[in-house]
Formats: C-alpha cells, structure tokens, sequence
C-alpha cells in the first residue's frame, strides 16, 4: 500500500507503470482508486505513468471534517503533485473527480498537460446535497455481515445485478467483519453540497491545455441539452460520446474508453 505525506494531509493512491508521460486518476462520489479497475494497467500498456489516487474523504485516504470545496480537492492534488515533482501531468477525472480535474487544471495551469473530463455535469444543483444524504440515510451500516449486505442490496435492487455490484463496491469489512462505507458519508454531502452550488461552465472558458470531455451515451447525468452547451463552449472535436455506456464509462464500455482516451493523451504528450 502507498500513502504520500504532504501538508495538506496524507492520501492513498495506486502507481502503474514505471516510465512515460503522467497521469492522475481522480474517481467519483463515492467510489476509491481501484474502482478504476483494469484502467490503469491499460494505460501503463499504452507508456504512460498512472497514479490513481484516494479523493480525502474517501477509501484510505484522510477523512476530515473540513477542506470539501472543489477548490480545496484541487490543491490536495496539487500538493500530491508537488511531492512527487510532478509536472506536465494528463488529469483525468470521472464524475466528480472531473469536476475536481477542471479545478485542479484552471488554479495549476502550469502543471497540467492535458484535461479528461468523464460524464460530469457542470449545471448547479443547490439541493442535490440532501437527496445524497437521503439516499445514504436509508442503508442501515454498519451491516453485520456480507450476507447482510448482499440480502439489503438484493431487495433494494432486485432486478440490476449490476447495479447491485457498483454499490457494494462502496462497502468494505472491518476487523469485526461488519461491513460499512469505504467512504466518510458527512464529507461525501459536504462534497456534493459546496460542488454543485453554482454553475461552472464557465470554468471551461479558463481551461489553457487540450480537453476532452466524455459523455455516456445511456446516462442522464449529462444532458444532451447540457452537451450542447459544453460543446459550444469548446474547440470543435472535444466532446466526444461513449456509446453503449452509462454513467459507470468504464464499467460499461472499457474499449471505447480506452479508445477515445488513449489517443487523446498520446497526441499530447510531448515526444
């Protein structure tokens, strides 16, 4: 396990491959630094230098009360960067994570190559925060045990295996065998709460580096009327759609991913 120290606290990530042009990971709500799955040894494949990292608040890393605005997750990135003497990196982030990556390539301009934005919607939501912590409030964690937990889920969702799999992603055991949230549940609304406040599709305007921005065919989380706005807002090729996909991209459809993403990063990478 890898955990880098930096002063503004200590975060866990996962590297893939040893040489090549960086890139970061940054997940979504929810979700930890192997939820990637085969996606960094893909990329490490393709020559490139893959650090996934554990979002505060989230899988290992350090989960304060305080420090959840997208500019803060920006500068925690940032520190991660400085620690390791990173520059030109390709920052690619899904879902929230993306909105994290368009933080982190508009305050740290000069440290980003490239900027992959995967399904994240930049329209505000004030109350969005208080569906979540609805949402969250309705599992009784800690569950005794896994068979708990699969029962729960089974009757929640009886007939989507997989979305029955993405959730118990989110859970993990503990010494006890009690099963809980791999992430805090406080700093995931805080995160929802101070993210979706207000619009930031005018952050696209300030972005100085190539971006490439996802969207998931079969998921609503993205308007196509929202796309229209994002396209409008970009060079001509920049959006791109990911067929046969819903909001889980690189669950769903990894080749096409892969697909759109690896050249992408490839043709600007300096030689």
């Amino acid at each position: 396990m890898s955990f880098i120290k930096t002063p503004r606290g200590e975060f866990f990530y996962l590297k893939h491959g040893l040489t090549g042009p960086v890139v970061y990971l940054l997940h979504g709500l929810g979700a930890k630094c192997q939820d990637w799955e085969s996606i960094p040894d893909e990329l490490a494949e393709a020559g490139f230098r893959v650090f996934a990292f554990d979002m505060k608040g989230h899988g290992q890393s350090e989960k304060p009360k305080l420090g959840y605005a997208p500019e803060d997750l920006a500068r925690d990135l940032e520190a991660c960067a400085t620690e390791f003497s990173h520059r030109d990196i390709h920052v690619v982030g899904h879902s929230t994570g993306g909105r994290n990556a368009l933080f982190f390539a508009t305050m740290f301009v000069d440290k980003t190559s490239s900027l992959t934005i995967i399904d994240q919607t930049l329209t505000a939501d004030p109350e969005r925060w208080k569906k979540t912590q609805e949402n969250y409030s309705q599992y009784p964690t800690p569950f005794m045990d896994e068979v708990s937990l699969d029962e729960f889920l089974l009757n929640k969702f009886p007939d989507k295996e997989g979305r029955r799999e993405f959730e118990k992603s989110q859970f993990s055991p503990n010494d006890a065998g009690h099963w809980g949230w791999n992430f805090s549940v406080s700093a995931a609304v805080e995160i929802q709460r101070l993210g979706r406040a207000k619009d930031l599709h005018w952050l696209l305007k300030r972005v100085q580096c190539p971006l490439l921005f996802m969207k998931a065919e079969d998921s609503s989380y993205v308007s196509l009327e929202e796309c229209e706005k994002i396209s409008d807002l970009l060079p001509p090729g920049s959006l791109t759609m990911i067929e046969k996909a819903g909001h889980g991209v690189f669950y769903d459809n990894p080749k096409a991913f892969l697909g759109a993403l690896v050249p992408f990063l490839q043709s600007n990478s300096a030689s």
